[in-house]
């Protein structure tokens, strides 16, 4: 009963505190200094004495609980399409009445020259033009009267095509994100198009082998 109850009470604080639970799940912090930190909080709680090999013993099974979520038993599957590409300017502007005809001459623009491309994806308050750095004036001349939130230049993007089902499992995303913020690569762009993501990075990042520690 009392080693359920510290179970509880290390539960509650490895909730309240998720970066914690995350950095112990990924053996980043030693068991026995976190139960120390917890020492005082958790007597304090329970009104009585308590062991710190008893809050350590607890923390190793609320851990291995969470090691067992869906998120982390799955992997990505060793056919997993990745595409990367460099080279690439993004600009994002205002939204405005005239986005749709704006792409329209910027198609036709950009059509002509060879291995080019253009995506636009349009927010609820931006719309953001994203396309090959060669094409950066064409751009910047199409939107010159529109305000400008954001201009990025020299960018490489990751292209993952997922399975569909694996939207339903929560925090997949979170794989992602979680490798690049140890490995200190920024995101500069992120977008979803149905099961596949694209993310952009500073062009330099995308030299690095970021996924590494994801497969």
């Amino acid at each position: 009963k009392e080693m359920a109850t510290i179970q509880q009470m290390v539960r509650q604080e490895l909730c309240t505190h998720p970066f914690l639970l995350d950095l112990l799940h990924q053996e980043l912090l030693n068991v026995s200094a976190v139960a120390e930190k917890l020492y005082p909080q958790i007597t304090r709680s329970l009104s009585k004495e308590v062991k710190t090999s008893a809050i350590s013993m607890a923390l190793r099974r609320v851990v291995h609980e969470f090691s067992q979520k869906p998120l982390f038993l799955w992997k990505f599957p060793k056919n997993t399409e990745i595409t990367t590409r460099s080279n690439l300017y993004e600009v994002a502007i205002k939204k405005n009445p005239q986005t749709l005809t704006q792409f329209t001459h910027l198609q036709k623009k950009i059509k002509s020259h060879a291995n080019t491309f253009l995506s636009v994806v349009e927010g609820v308050h931006e719309t953001v033009f994203l396309t090959n750095q060669v094409n950066k004036e064409v751009i910047k001349k199409q939107v010159r009267h529109n305000q400008i939130i954001s201009e990025k230049n020299n960018l490489g993007y990751i292209s993952i095509h997922f399975y569909p089902e694996t939207k339903n499992i929560p925090g997949i995303y979170y794989q992602i994100t979680r490798t690049l913020a140890l490995n200190t690569i920024s995101i500069q762009s992120f977008h979803t198009m149905g099961a596949e993501i694209i993310i952009l990075f500073a062009q330099q990042d995308l030299k690095r082998r970021i996924f590494a520690d994801t497969y």
